[in-house]
């Protein structure tokens, strides 16, 4: 009763959709404010409707009612409880009524606050999420139904897939999709904006926020999906440029361009025309991703199954797009930059070189990423990209705009003096000389590219830290204030820059550990009798045997090998229980790793298989040197995202009027 009662919820929120596209269209036409408001209202009902409808896709998950047939494919009586609540994203159909969920919270959000000097976009911003939010619960009713019922219900389910019972999976998919549909709003404002002809940066102010929130959540879904990799997937690392992992990464890059971007336009009224673009990207690649994860067109670690979703999703893709970019070229007139570009050495020209920059590498991840079926299409052979591809096209590219964060701060705006922003270097040139020597010296490195890696870390972090120092220091001068007082009223005062400067400084961390591991890790597998050993990268493993034990669940079975390791001294680092899941059910397998070692260089051990008993086994080590760093900079990353966004009293000056006439709707 509770899941046809959520079918039911899930319809009438796609008629309160229908009604906020046509509400707010005759209001902003007709400047009919109680229409505009009418169409507010209905947008906003469509949160509570869709809730409605998740709560009862999750009623016959947690009452285990086989007679739906999602619940079949993603639950079973001997799930635990809490992978009985993730199923809800555990596969196509649930994810994209989770995905509406999300979504439509964000509308509500932004259909619930307070209008102030952007009312005049209210109709047309309505308008455009109700119709992509309407779009995406036409799909979930027609294409994609969660609800569907089976006539001859089975006696019990299939279970999650195993790969997804992992706590990652509990937070991963929330956040990646928060992340996805959290642009909804800055590209609604961004449509609204070119519709009533505004040149002025109102759309940006508006909507900075969700956007903040929207990049947030795509960062930590990747980050989180990174360790969720590393735990499950066997692959001793986190990352490796799987096309699920590429595309959310495409939409991180363009959005973190576009946010930058919109610094640039606020600051000098630049930029517009990179705005406007990088949100239509943004928007297309995020558009992309979702509908290529859910194609099969390409095989992925986590992408689901082959569906007739695509012609949709991609339909619907190009609509939007081509609707968005006439409306961008008939407006060009409009978004004239108020200010030139006076030199390429300023602060606006490196602005503008990071947005090249995080365009190229996106563009050169989404090409390698659609290569195997670009290479199908025109020769009937599917040609893979693999890491080693991205490693020498993407990497340098993202090195570079790591150099970038350091210098930036450097510039003066409209034009820098070199002798003025040298002097300011010599700290951060310091550091990166003392890195690379150091690091030769004591830690044995000799890879060039790897040195130079390490060293515009050291430069950058050292300038990024640069600029705490001397705004402390002022404080502590000029105020007299305690140094951490002095660093707790820096951040209040100006939570934008130095939130900014504490998300680089994630950045670098992370830099660091991708840099370690992708240039010094190692791997090997190794087979070895019962109580044998066999040495590895200064290690001694010895192997002490399999045996069977209790799974973490119910529906299937664990066989566990017991390794020692040692470091070259005979020191006792631990000992290790990597372990493989079977489920005899579906016949689906995970294998599950064990790691030890320490903060700088892990350890990490797979069971790959045995022979007789456990008479012999095989083992793939990896030495992952500084992974670690990439956790850290990732948590890092999101304190920066927290210390900018944080509630402050807004300082910032009023808009002012633009100079185009009062569009339609502008009193409601």
């Amino acid at each position: 009763m509770i899941t046809d009662l959520g079918q039911i919820s899930v319809i009438f929120a796609l008629i309160a959709c229908v009604y906020a596209i046509f509400a707010s269209w005759l209001g902003a036409t007709r400047n009919d404010a109680r229409l505009v408001q009418s169409g507010r209202a209905a947008a906003a009902m469509t949160f509570p409707l869709v809730l409605v409808g998740a709560i009862g896709l999750w009623a016959a998950l947690l009452g285990h009612d086989f007679g739906v047939k999602y619940v079949v494919g993603v639950s079973s009586y001997s799930t635990p409880l809490i992978f009985n609540i993730t199923s809800l994203w555990g596969s196509q159909n649930g994810s994209i009524l989770f995905w509406n969920l999300l979504m439509s919270g964000f509308v509500c959000a932004a259909m619930v606050k307070e209008w102030k000097d952007d009312k005049p976009l209210l109709p047309w911003v309505t308008l455009v999420m109700s119709v992509i939010l309407g779009f995406f619960i036409f799909v979930n009713l027609i294409a994609a139904n969660p609800f569907t019922r089976l006539d001859f219900p089975p006696s019990d389910g299939n279970g999650l897939n195993p790969l997804l019972r992992h706590p990652g999976m509990i937070i991963h998919p929330p956040m990646l999709y928060a992340g996805y549909t959290g642009f909804i709003i800055p590209f609604a404002y961004c449509v609204a904006s070119l519709i009533t002809r505004r040149s002025d940066a109102l759309w940006l102010r508006a909507s900075r926020r969700s956007a903040l929130i929207g990049w947030a959540f795509l960062t930590a879904g990747l980050v989180l999906g990174g360790r969720w990799a590393h735990d499950v997937l066997g692959w001793g690392g986190y990352w490796g440029w799987d096309p699920s992992e590429n595309m959310p990464f495409v939409t991180w890059l363009v959005g973190t361009a576009f946010l930058h971007s919109a610094m640039i336009q606020e600051k000098r009224g630049m930029f517009k025309n990179w705005s406007v673009m990088l949100m239509m990207i943004t928007f297309g690649s995020m558009f992309f991703g979702t509908s290529f994860i859910r194609s099969g067109l390409l095989t992925s670690v986590h992408a689901f199954a082959q569906s007739n979703l695509a012609p949709l999703f991609f339909g619907f893709m190009l609509f939007m797009l081509i609707v968005t970019a006439a409306l961008w070229i008939t407006r060009l007139d409009a978004l004239k930059s108020d200010n030139k570009l006076d030199a390429g050495f300023s602060r606006e020209g490196i602005f503008l070189l990071q947005n090249v920059l995080f365009v190229s590498a996106a563009f050169t991840t989404f090409v390698g990423t659609i290569f195997p079926v670009l290479s199908e299409a025109i020769s009937g052979v599917k040609i893979t990209v693999g890491p080693p591809f991205y490693n020498q096209a993407v990497g340098p590219q993202l090195l570079l705009l790591v150099f970038l964060m350091g210098v930036a701060p450097l510039l003066a705006w409209r034009k820098a003096n070199g002798q003025s922003v040298l002097r300011q270097s010599i700290i951060g040139i310091v550091a990166a000389i003392l890195v690379a020597v150091l690091l030769m010296a004591f830690g044995g490195v000799r890879e060039p590219v790897a040195l130079l890696g390490f060293a515009l870390c050291g430069y950058t972090l050292a300038q990024q830290l640069t600029e705490y120092v001397r705004g402390v220091r002022a404080r502590v001068k000029n105020l007299g204030e305690g140094y951490l007082a002095a660093l707790g009223r820096l951040f209040q005062k100006n939570q934008r820059k130095y939130g900014g400067y504490l998300i680089h400084i994630g950045v670098i961390l992370l830099a660091i550990g991708a840099i370690g591991k992708g240039f010094f890790g190692t791997d090997v597998i190794r087979s070895a009798g019962l109580n044998e050993s066999f040495n590895y990268s200064g290690y001694t493993f010895t192997y002490r045997g399999i045996q069977e034990v209790p799974c973490d669940f119910d529906d299937c079975q664990t066989v566990q090998g017991k390794v020692l390791v040692q470091r070259a001294d005979g020191s006792v680092m631990g000992g290790l229980y990597p372990h493989k899941d079977v489920f005899p059910k579906t016949g689906q397998s995970s294998t599950i790793a064990d790691t030890t070692g320490t903060f700088n260089e892990e350890v990490y051990v797979i069971l790959a298989g045995w022979e007789n008993n456990g008479e012999t086994a095989s083992f793939q080590i990896y030495i992952n040197p500084l992974i670690n760093w990439v956790w850290v900079g990732g948590i890092v990353m999101i304190i920066g995202f927290f210390a900018a966004f944080w509630p402050h009293e807004e300082t910032a000056p009023k808009l002012a009027r633009a100079s185009s006439p009062a569009p339609a709707g502008a009193n409601a």
